[in-house]
């Protein structure tokens, strides 16, 4: 069968380009693959497009809106998500302009199709003392509880993302003092991190119980599950919701959150640096954001936090009985005729 434009050009944009020039995470390509997964099956199944007859001259602009159409009111996809899809789409049609100029014209009305607006929401976030009685939870005398333990503590000193967690190997630990962590996150950006001595000393014992600190086992990754397999997304947020269940039952009197997702330990971190009064630009580089626009949703939430503390602890000092001004007849007189 002879391979289309878009066939070729699509396949050098996800295989070539996107790993080679871009050097983009292969989790950042696999959300880009995906994308063009949706789209193809979307011009099958709605348009009877079928993947091996696809064109450039077959998918303009109108056919890229009725798709995200579909993905909104059809599968139901948040406005999140169905901005990850168009900025995929545009990264591609960036790309198609240097390698397809023919097609400049479709390319740039399709690169003009405009994000939608999305409500930022609330960051959800631990307590102190939430955190401190889900931290609470694991039994340590057992293998399991330890290696849980080290993992939610980990997690949260690190201020880690999850993939940034999961891709941790052992040879990204240090030990020796300065105790630090190796992360790898969003575009392969390394940074380090420090670890608290308590950190340290749970994840020495967790390292030598697992003989991972072994010659050879550098290339081993730091947690796995039962079955020696690296652990997954799915499986650390399973490990967070037990022990929230369980703490929920032994404190039945405490606010916890009505979900544990990782994310929100990240958050948590952010928060409680805030409430020490670390500044911005740290936790900006800490958290390794690439901008501290970002670092700021966090500071609007802290602002927040403050405000109702000051509201709690507010002294009435005003006296209710401060006579009306409108009832001061002199005072209105002289209002009247002060601009005459």
């Amino acid at each position: 069968m002879r391979q289309t434009d878009f066939a070729k050009t699509l396949t050098n944009f996800l295989t070539k380009y996107l790993s080679g020039q871009r050097n983009l995470s292969a989790n950042t390509i696999k959300s880009y693959r995906d994308a063009f997964k949706q789209l193809l099956i979307y011009l099958q199944n709605e348009e009877n497009i079928s993947p091996e007859y696809l064109t450039f001259k077959e998918l303009d602009k109108e056919k890229i809106e009725d798709f995200l159409h579909w993905l909104e009111k059809t599968k139901k996809v948040s406005i999140n998500t169905r901005n990850q899809r168009l900025a995929a789409i545009h990264s591609f049609y960036r790309y198609v302009q240097s390698e397809n100029p023919e097609n400049l014209f479709e390319s740039q009305r399709i690169l003009g199709i405009p994000f939608k607006r999305r409500v930022i929401k609330t960051i959800e976030y631990l307590t102190a003392d939430c955190l401190e009685i889900i931290f609470q939870q694991p039994n340590i005398d057992t293998l399991k509880g330890r290696r849980d333990l080290t993992l939610m503590v980990l997690l949260y000193d690190s201020g880690a993302r999850i993939q940034e967690l999961l891709d941790l190997k052992v040879r990204n630990v240090r030990l020796a003092k300065p105790a630090t962590l190796l992360l790898s996150g969003k575009g392969k950006k390394e940074r380090y991190v420090p670890i608290m001595e308590k950190s340290k000393k749970l994840l020495e014992y967790y390292l030598a119980e697992h003989k991972l600190l072994k010659n050879g086992k550098e290339d081993y990754p730091l947690f796995f599950n039962h079955s020696n397999r690296p652990f997954t997304r799915p499986g650390i947020t399973y490990i967070l919701e037990k022990y929230l269940k369980v703490a929920k039952e032994n404190h039945p009197n405490i606010a916890f959150p009505d979900k544990l997702k990782p994310h929100m330990i990240r958050h948590t971190k952010a928060i409680h640096l805030l409430e020490a009064g670390v500044n911005l630009i740290y936790i900006r580089d800490f958290l390794g954001h690439a901008s501290v626009t970002t670092t700021e949703h966090y500071a609007k939430v802290n602002s927040q936090l403050k405000r109702k503390a000051l509201e709690a602890a507010y002294v009435e000092v005003i006296s209710e009985d401060i006579p009306r001004w409108t009832e001061d007849q002199e005072l209105i007189s002289w209002l009247q005729n002060f601009c005459k």
